[in-house]
């Protein structure tokens, strides 16, 4: 059995988040990672997550991070130059040689208008990097040693013509109003993805289905049309059935 699939998932706690994505393509949101390389690094930046994990397999995943979700295909993440994250052991040679060079070139305080291409490239990098194993805290609930290498994880982060910023110091949102406000900057960016890009379509229970598919239906610019709404009627699965049924 394959480890990874031809299908990438995002999922979200809400039907309200998956209906909104089905209708206005995906938002992106300024996200806080800590890293563990030589030192600790903080930062938040925005992107869309995706987990490249096989249906048969993502019963702890929804778990942790929904039971509402959207796959599209590979060819999809490719064409929108997505990237699977570089898994960082803390401590390592590479993280250390990552650090170390962060500190060389990373100003304290960066000058958006002035960055170098360098710089750029640099905090490209750190975009999409990931703590091998660390603590996860989810719902008010710390796991201990969770090794995130296991969600296989794919990342769409916007580039620095769309968005200046392409990383913020996290402590600029202390309150939620903060939080909110920050993540206008991006209120106008969409990753976007055609009907024929959707392979999955993941609700929680079965008789929310006739509540999708209406949603399909009426979406906003006529995204999907009639053959689309019956095609996408196939490809709707529950949380009820995977935990259950793969």
């Amino acid at each position: 059995m394959s480890l990874s699939s031809n299908t990438i998932i995002h999922f979200t706690q809400t039907s309200d988040a998956l209906k909104g994505i089905l209708q206005d393509n995906f938002k992106m949101k300024y996200c806080h990672e800590n890293v563990l390389l030589d030192s600790e690094l903080n930062y938040a930046a925005p992107m869309v997550s995706f987990c490249d994990i096989p249906l048969s397999q993502i019963k702890d995943h929804i778990g942790k991070y929904g039971a509402y979700g959207i796959g599209l295909t590979k060819e999809w993440a490719q064409k929108n130059k997505l990237n699977p994250v570089l898994y960082l052991q803390a401590n390592s040679y590479l993280s250390k040689s990552i650090y170390d060079t962060y500190m060389d070139i990373l100003p304290k305080q960066v000058e958006w208008d002035k960055i170098t291409t360098s710089q750029k490239n640099l905090l490209n990098i750190l975009r999409h990097v990931k703590n091998y194993e660390a603590d996860l805290s989810r719902g008010g609930e710390v796991i201990k040693n969770y090794r995130f290498s296991d969600e296989r994880e794919w990342r769409y982060t916007p580039s620095y013509e769309d968005c200046m910023q392409m990383a913020i110091d996290p402590r600029v949102y202390k309150s939620e109003e903060q939080k909110i406000n920050t993540n206008k900057r991006l209120e106008n960016l969409r990753l976007e993805f055609e009907p024929n890009d959707i392979k999955y379509i993941i609700i929680e229970r079965e008789n929310e289905i006739s509540e999708f598919v209406e949603i399909l239906k009426k979406s906003k610019g006529n995204k999907y049309s009639y053959n689309d709404v019956e095609r996408l009627m196939t490809r709707i699965i529950t949380s009820e059935q995977i935990k259950t049924d793969l």
